[in-house]
């Protein structure tokens, strides 16, 4: 047996899903479980080219860092099988064709996944998967339970799928659009919104600002100087924060579709990288990407119990 066909390895999981869900998370349901939405080429037909990246966060404030995947697809069954050439960078595959193949047995709970992953140029390179492979699954098992199985789709493909699972920040409410709004009286203005809207406190910053729930929902109220903030159109300035998995690759591709940047990436000492922008129809923007999960106590929060 030549050398190379040694370095091969075999994973198994049982998950509680659809083999169709399965199926579609492994050819064009990438960005539901795994890669980046912005970057993925893909087309799930047998000979067909695919390119992705894969995002690696960290808990400190280092930058996410990206890895590219690629290659092509050599068999589909569907909701039966999938194999594919895989090769990644010096981390991975070191630049080698492997071979994945993903197969999906009716189980009775659920589908059991059988990952066999040979080629590697080195034993090394295949005990690196080895270790790999099963965190992964266990990972594509979590989003995909999560997003459900319509998310898991062809919707993921076209890019409309739900939000990525983001980090969580206690220096942050776990919502994913988030308004800010400005107030002259702020806590006359925190009362308010609890005792109309049934909104409850879940951090204060005393004197400048206040995050409240609602539901799934958050707003933040900030306190408002006239002097320092002029009013806009009439009215105290009011902003759109919105969570992103990767906050440099959303400001730029904003810019390049019309937006106004005003105040470029940068990291906060509560855990958030952001940005602001002016979209083209003249509405503000904060972006804001979490880092690091930061108390609140450390720059001058304070959870509200």
């Amino acid at each position: 047996m030549p050398e190379q066909e040694q370095h091969e390895l075999t994973v198994t999981r049982t998950m509680p899903l659809p083999a169709a869900t399965l199926f579609r998370a492994w050819t064009t349901g990438w960005a539901s479980w795994f890669a980046e939405p912005d970057s993925i080429r893909a087309t799930a037909e047998m000979g067909a080219p695919f390119f992705f990246e894969v995002a690696e966060r960290f808990d400190d404030v280092r930058p996410a860092r990206r890895h590219p995947h690629y290659g092509r697809f050599l068999r589909l069954v569907p909701d039966a099988l999938v194999s594919l050439t895989w090769v990644t960078g010096a981390d991975g595959t070191a630049g080698a064709e492997t071979v994945l193949t993903v197969r999906l047995d009716a189980a009775d709970a659920g589908t059991t996944v059988t990952l066999t992953h040979g080629g590697f140029a080195s034993a090394a390179a295949r005990d690196t998967h080895a270790a790999a492979w099963p965190m992964v699954l266990e990972e594509q098992e979590r989003r995909l339970l999560a997003l459900g199985d319509d998310a898991a789709g062809d919707r993921a493909s076209a890019r409309t799928e739900s939000a990525p699972t983001l980090p969580r920040n206690r220096s942050i409410p776990d919502a994913t659009l988030i308004p800010v709004r400005s107030y002259p009286d702020l806590d006359a203005a925190v009362t308010w919104l609890t005792d109309a809207l049934g909104c409850r406190e879940r951090l204060r910053i005393h004197g400048h600002r206040t995050q409240l729930t609602i539901g799934n929902g958050a707003v933040v109220v900030a306190a408002w100087d006239a002097t320092a903030a002029p009013a806009t159109g009439g009215r105290p300035p009011a902003t759109l924060m919105v969570r992103v998995p990767d906050i440099d690759s959303t400001y730029e591709r904003a810019l390049s579709l019309g937006a106004t940047g005003l105040a470029p990436p940068a990291d906060q000492p509560y855990g958030e990288r952001q940005a602001s922008l002016r979209d083209p129809f003249g509405h503000a923007w904060t972006l804001t990407q979490t880092i690091a999960d930061v108390d609140p106590a450390t720059w001058g929060g304070e959870l509200v119990p």
